[in-house]
């Protein structure tokens, strides 16, 4: 089980006067599906954020290769302050508590300007040249991913795939890899979606959206993290906004239509089926029961997916159906 490991409030502590902090209030902010938690720092009418990510289960320097890559380039990733990576900390510019899913929560009239900005961000990420040391996405993490529904969803539902049927299962996702593109030239930052964008309405253009929760970035597709940020998990969509966003990004980039669209259909699903085996690990193994209240709204996005008239979803379609 992936439990909580509580601050070792000593240590940062003592992380925090090396770097000039004493005498502040430590407040809890959230946690998320890993072992990394984060926390505000009050001190002298200032704010920081002190990320924790225990050494023995993560690794900070995915986190701050990609911060530092993203900051260097104008976008507004946490500034990174200090560094302590042997207890795992890492003090961090504070872009406050106004994410993209709590502000439209309160006011959804805001959904389209704010999914267009977050569009803008993603189109000037796209013009980059993604650092070039970083896991390409290929087609057997690819796989790896999508066996989370086989190993973690089929379980939970007490159902399971015979060797004949998971054969079938790998050779249906191979050939619907062979069909992308192939020019994975973008950094992915995989989770592109309301939790992790935060509004910053003091900054101008594409660097009001705040970016967060990128360590698990890699080589891949454009088609990827607008598929993140269209099809999330966590909250509702308009379906209007979404054909909207998804029209304005094809008329900004200079992806070829055709292979842009068919690359973001078998993305979909890939990614969908992967979040369903996730949030089923999660609730199985780590006991965090309230990801099993996102499935259904994963499910339709599969089922939608499967269920449309391109013909390359039909044996897939034809698999998958007895065990949604």
């Amino acid at each position: 089980m992936l439990n909580a490991i509580n601050l070792p409030e000593e240590q940062a502590r003592k992380f925090l006067a090396k770097n000039k902090i004493e005498n502040c209030e430590i407040k809890k902010v959230a946690g998320d599906a890993s072992f990394r938690s984060y926390y505000r720092i009050f001190f002298n009418g200032e704010t920081r954020m002190l990320m924790f990510a225990p050494p023995q289960h993560e690794d900070l320097k995915p986190f701050e290769k990609i911060d530092e890559f993203l900051v260097s380039y104008n976008f507004s990733a946490p500034k990174i302050f200090a560094r302590d990576e042997e207890f795992g900390f890492l003090l961090l510019e504070d872009f406050g508590d106004d994410t993209y899913g709590k502000i439209l929560s309160a006011d959804i009239s805001q959904e389209f300007p704010l999914y267009q900005k977050a569009c803008d961000a993603l189109l000037e990420l796209h013009k980059l040249k993604a650092p070039q040391d970083l896991p390409l996405y290929n087609n057997a993490l690819l796989f790896r991913e999508v066996m989370l529904f086989v190993d973690w969803y089929l379980p939970l539902h007490k159902k399971s795939m015979s060797l004949q049927e998971k054969a079938h299962f790998k050779f249906l996702w191979f050939q619907l890899f062979d069909l992308l593109n192939g020019e994975n030239r973008a950094l992915v930052l995989r989770d592109f979606h309301a939790d992790n964008l935060m509004i910053l309405p003091s900054r101008e253009g594409f660097k009001q959206v705040g970016l967060l929760d990128f360590q698990d970035a890699v080589i891949g597709s454009k088609a990827y993290d607008l598929v993140s940020l269209l099809e999330d998990a966590r909250r509702d969509v308009d379906k209007k906004n979404r054909d909207k966003i998804f029209d304005y990004y094809l008329k900004k980039s200079d992806c070829e239509k055709a292979l842009f669209i068919r690359d973001y259909e078998i993305f979909s699903l890939q990614r969908n089926i992967k979040i369903i085996g996730i949030f089923s690990r999660l609730s199985m193994r780590d006991g965090k029961h309230n990801y099993l209240n996102l499935l259904p709204r994963v499910l339709n996005f599969v089922k939608m997916r499967l269920a449309s008239q391109n013909i390359i979803f039909s044996e897939m379609n034809n698999l998958l159906k007895n065990f949604l």
